[in-house]
């Protein structure tokens, strides 16, 4: 190699040392959530970088009293975050939306094949005009937790019909159980997720359609047959004595020491009875309601506390989406949430395999798969529902375990309310994302 040759290499070699690396695309994510608090998201966020070294995902934290007033006049300014949790429920995305200031996730949507895992039921509530806004964050359902010990001692299988149920509550009670079936209605909110299942049962995915989206009622036959069913179980004494004699906690309390051998709540109980039962965990488990009536089908409820949303203004929605899609659609992604406590979108028959998850949270996922092909209804209509109207169902519901209202006193009023926030504009828009 002569002079000028090696020369004119050196001088390549030295551009090349000195030209700087490519800058890193920074993501800016917020999420509700206390300060300095590690959760699944940083986990995610690292994971994510590892694999897509020009891309830095920052997830800031902040507390519900600070993210909420925060986040409008962020998003307004074209400086806020790039993705962003936020609530799903009537009027929460709606201002979000009209006010031009999250993007239309619809291409995204169709790019990676989210309508594989996300169901009806969470699609309507995270759309509106044939668009996805939102994709949906920690799923939670509800099912019958119970006492494997006092159905051992009982000679209880799960039961697989209502009479079945029927029996097994007398069981119970024989075997000295004043309640049955824990229900915390003391609180009024616990009776909703139980009344939820209820009216899901009866009136199905398209029935609760038609009067949450079309021109039904909540007068219709399926809501006061639930109704009603509601009012005889009470009677029956399901729910004991005293359905509306203790809250929550109370009732949970009891169903960790074993007092009551059943109730039918949420998978947001599971951490809470890891730490309080401990070693005793194996002991609960759970399973789906059976048929309320012949031939009636059983739709495994679902909700999602609050969806991600992508700032419209952000010039980084492509890499947004991309995590979006990386946490919460790729196996990765959905294995590392279940092992955090967080049960992500859709069917889950692989991630259970691989996932590291409590015994409860594994029965109630279980449940869910064996059925979700007849499709899901939301597990907490108070959530998708405007305030007034969950006002008069919290107080109506009450009313119903102390037979102070008939069913058909109940529906009347909650479709006089719904009837109100119909015209006020304040229901949840229509949801269904245009093909």
């Amino acid at each position: 190699m002569n002079a000028f040759k090696a020369c004119a290499l050196g001088f390549a070699m030295a551009i090349a040392i000195m030209k700087p690396a490519r800058a890193q695309e920074e993501l800016l994510v917020w999420v509700a959530g206390e300060p300095g608090s590690t959760n699944v998201y940083d986990k995610l966020a690292a994971a994510y970088s590892a694999k897509h070294p020009d891309v830095k995902v920052n997830v800031v934290k902040n507390s519900s009293d600070l993210f909420n007033p925060a986040l409008v006049p962020a998003l307004s300014s074209g400086e806020g975050p790039d993705l962003f949790t936020f609530g799903t429920g009537p009027g929460q995305p709606a201002a979000l939306i009209q006010g031009g200031l999250v993007a239309d996730l619809t291409p995204y949507y169709k790019k990676y094949g989210w309508e594989k895992f996300i169901s009806k039921a969470v699609e309507n509530v995270t759309s509106s005009s044939g668009k996805l806004w939102a994709v949906g964050n920690e799923v939670e359902s509800t099912g019958m937790f119970y006492n494997k010990e006092a159905f051992s001692k009982a000679g209880i299988e799960i039961p697989t019909t209502w009479s079945e149920l029927e029996a097994a509550i007398k069981k119970l009670k024989d075997a000295g159980y004043e309640t049955p079936i824990g229900l915390g209605g003391a609180d009024k909110w616990p009776i909703s997720h139980i009344q939820s299942m209820l009216f899901g049962r009866y009136a199905g995915p398209d029935g609760l359609d038609k009067v949450m989206f079309g021109n039904g009622s909540w007068t219709d036959e399926p809501f006061l047959k639930a109704t009603e069913k509601l009012q005889q179980m009470a009677k029956d004494g399901f729910f004991g004595p005293y359905p509306v004699g203790t809250g929550q906690a109370e009732t949970m309390d009891a169903f960790w020491a074993g007092k009551i051998p059943m109730v039918y709540t949420g998978t947001f109980v599971i951490s809470q009875g890891v730490q309080t039962a401990g070693d005793r965990i194996k002991d609960f488990g759970v399973f789906q309601m059976p048929p309320l009536e012949a031939n009636q089908k059983v739709y495994p409820t679902e909700a999602i506390g609050s969806g991600w949303y992508i700032r419209k203004t952000s010039t980084k929605q492509d890499a947004a989406a991309d995590f979006l899609n990386y946490m919460f659609f790729s196996q990765e992604g959905r294995v590392t949430l279940l092992n955090e406590g967080t049960v992500p979108v859709g069917p889950l028959e692989a991630e259970l395999k691989e996932a590291k998850i409590p015994s409860l949270l594994q029965d109630m996922n279980n449940s869910i798969n064996q059925v979700r092909a007849n499709g899901t209804v939301p597990a907490y209509l108070d959530t998708v529902m405007p305030a007034n109207l969950t006002t008069v169902t919290y107080d109506g519901l009450q009313a119903l375990l102390l037979d102070s209202m008939t069913p058909d006193q109940f529906v009347q009023s909650i479709e006089k309310e719904w009837e109100t926030a119909k015209k006020a504009g304040t229901i949840l828009a229509p949801g269904g994302i245009a093909k």
